[in-house]
């Protein structure tokens, strides 16, 4: 077990913790991503679970066997500096991931959960993709986790979020064309794909050097002077969710880089997670570089579709589509469950039919 950090150690399971905050102890101190496992995903969809109040399909496994899986000494270099690491080479350094969840977790203490939060997610957004986006999404678990209750378990989850963003942070090469203000799905469907005829299988730590090889999206211009007014940053990333769930049903239809695109909608579903605990003037750029990133797999990663082709007349119910993708003990499905059912709640039925499709094919 790697040694405690000066923020304090994180304290073993106690009999009054609940199902989410054994999980997230029985990982406070495990790397976050496996050559053989990828990302660890067990964190972020008990999290979800909890969200979406399905707690008791939280599996007792995710705490035991689930740590092992990621059970490794974590990595280490030196202390990081303690004046504003987030400007050093150690930004973008899996090897120091160790570093980095030591800093957060004694900025967390010291600083407060939500300060740090304001402080570091916008530096942190222009490299949202890294780690094939599983930075940015853990900690947007996290913090809905501990703005629903605070406990040491939840800062902790917290901390191990930001720290394996910052290791994995990566920031897209940028297209010459201007960013566009807004996103539909006909966007996606009509961009270039330059690896379409590609057979080589993309592994996890493939996704991001093929979203570095080349400039895939416009760029984002973080001057706000030059930027839109009147801007809303919550509307915008519904429109970034609604393109993206468009795109993604057809890429089910076409077994099409299934896995990877999925993170098109739940990382977009974490940066909302996001937004209300930064200032404005961030969560605008915040929602620029996640726009960026979805064009940028979609080129990366997609293929030419036809918008709405596959839509379902009568996909079901939330109230059969949940309970049926809590019970599968699928992460991916999980998360994307309570994802499409948060930007999804209206009457229309392209959430649910996303939903319905994921569930025929796993």
């Amino acid at each position: 077990m790697a040694r405690a950090s000066e923020g304090g150690p994180v304290p073993p399971p106690g009999p009054d913790d609940d199902a989410l905050d054994r999980v997230l102890l029985a990982h406070a101190d495990v790397v976050p991503e496996w050559p053989e496992a990828g990302a660890n995903h067990y964190p972020m969809a008990a999290e979800a679970l909890e969200s979406l109040g399905f707690e008791e399909a939280i599996e007792p496994a995710w705490s035991t066997s689930g740590a092992e899986r990621y059970r490794a000494e974590l990595p280490r270099l030196s202390p990081l500096e303690a004046e504003a690491p987030l400007a050093s080479t150690a930004l973008g350094a899996r090897a120091r991931y160790g570093d980095w969840l030591d800093w957060f977790r004694t900025r967390i203490a010291t600083d407060g959960w939500k300060r740090v939060v304001a402080d570091t997610v916008p530096s942190l957004a222009p490299g949202l993709v890294g780690g094939a986006f599983h930075g940015l999404i853990r900690t947007g678990h996290a913090v809905r986790a501990v703005a629903r209750r605070e406990t040491p378990a939840r800062r902790g989850a917290l901390a191990a979020g930001l720290a394996y963003w910052a290791a994995t942070y990566a920031e897209l090469p940028a297209g010459p064309s201007p960013a566009p203000a807004t996103l539909g799905a006909r966007d996606l469907a009509e961009l270039e794909h330059p690896f379409l005829d590609s057979t080589e299988e993309v592994g996890f730590f493939d996704v991001v050097p093929r979203l570095l090889s080349r400039p895939l999206a416009p760029g984002v211009t973080p001057d706000s002077e030059v930027r839109a007014t009147d801007r809303d940053p919550p509307e915008e990333l519904d429109r970034i969710v609604h393109a993206a769930s468009l795109a993604f049903l057809e890429m089910l239809a076409l077994e099409q880089e299934r896995i990877w695109l999925l993170h098109c909608i739940t990382a977009p579903g974490c940066v909302d997670l996001l937004l209300p605990h930064v200032a404005e003037a961030d969560a605008e750029e915040l929602v620029d570089y996640t726009r960026q990133a979805v064009v940028a797999m979609y080129a990366a990663f997609g293929a030419p579709f036809t918008p709405q082709e596959h839509l379902r007349e009568a996909p079901g119910p939330w109230s059969e589509l949940l309970p049926t993708a809590a019970r599968t003990g699928s992460v991916h499905t999980i998360k994307l469950a309570e994802a499409l059912f948060r930007f999804g709640k209206g009457p229309a039925n392209l959430e649910r039919s996303v939903l319905a499709a994921w569930l025929d094919w796993k």
